[in-house]
């Protein structure tokens, strides 16, 4: 692969097939990430690419594991629930196992109707939201506001297709804590996660 594509297979949502949905490779390091593992890529043009997956052995942690990705982890336990609601299967699995493996308890929800019952009928406080923008079914704006009215503390992250700028004529308020705009990488959706955390 030229170098400008390999910098971007696990990019959400890009592929270099037109019928490509761009999610295979994100899942899949979403899940190698959940284990505190690494993935190296070795590519020359004309002659092939190698994937390794590289993961830790009983008492490794994954920063004694030598790569070149550059990316940040959560670890440790954290007292909190989160709810992500995104309606794109793959993309929710790799970002519950993130999720998960940051300490967080993860609900999940593939529309916003699917959303609204869960944040009415769960027991467990709701402490952050992770919401899509563009949700089928109910709209985020009605979860939002439902999400307010029953958790009150919550804090809200969005992940938007459109600039931030835009996002932030549409929605404004406390709760609001990080817009995250897709397609984001792994490391990005981590830091604002610490931004959240720590206020």
């Amino acid at each position: 692969m030229p170098h400008d594509i390999q910098a971007r297979i696990f990019d959400p949502f890009f592929s270099t097939k037109s019928a490509g949905r761009g999610l295979g490779l994100t899942v899949i390091h979403g899940i190698v990430q959940s284990l505190r593992g690494r993935i190296r890529v070795e590519s020359e043009v004309g002659k092939g690419t190698t994937l390794r997956i590289l993961l830790p052995s009983d008492g490794t942690t994954a920063r004694e594991i030598h790569d070149t990705t550059g990316r940040e982890e959560l670890h440790g336990s954290i007292d909190a629930t989160v709810l992500v609601v995104e309606d794109e299967a793959p993309l929710r699995l790799a970002v519950r196992k993130m999720l998960g493996n940051a300490g967080f308890a993860v609900l999940e929800a593939a529309d916003g109707s699917e959303a609204i019952k869960l944040l009415h009928a769960t027991t467990s406080r709701i402490d952050r939201l992770f919401l899509d923008m563009t949700i089928p079914g109910c709209s985020s704006h009605e979860v939002l506001r439902e999400a307010v009215e029953s958790w009150p503390q919550v804090k809200i992250i969005l992940t938007i297709a459109f600039s931030k700028e835009i996002a932030n004529e549409i929605l404004s308020g406390p709760q609001l804590c990080g817009v995250v705009r897709k397609p984001f990488q792994v490391g990005t959706l981590l830091s604002t996660l610490r931004i959240v955390l720590s206020s």
